[in-house]
């Protein structure tokens, strides 16, 4: 699998309601994800090198959220390339 990188596009899958499919931007990735801030307990740290933080995308006047440290994979709570 190849890894993601900061703002690469991914798909992440919603872990509420109906699990929607939305577009997401890596925000983090483990080469880029900031020590100092993850030491002061400011950024969460990522499990492994296939973890990332996101912006996720939403239609609506709200635009998006954050989601942290998520995985990669096909579940709710996790991300997938585009296909």
């Amino acid at each position: 699998m190849e890894r993601p990188t900061t703002g690469r596009i991914v798909r992440y899958r919603g872990k509420q309601g109906l699990h929607a499919v939305r577009a997401a931007i890596v925000t983090a990735d483990v080469d880029t994800l900031d020590p100092e801030g993850v030491r002061v307990g400011a950024v969460p740290p990522l499990d492994s090198p296939f973890h990332v933080h996101l912006w996720v995308f939403t239609p609506g006047a709200r635009g998006g959220f954050h989601e942290y440290n998520v995985p990669p994979g096909d579940p709710p709570g996790t991300w997938h390339w585009p296909v």
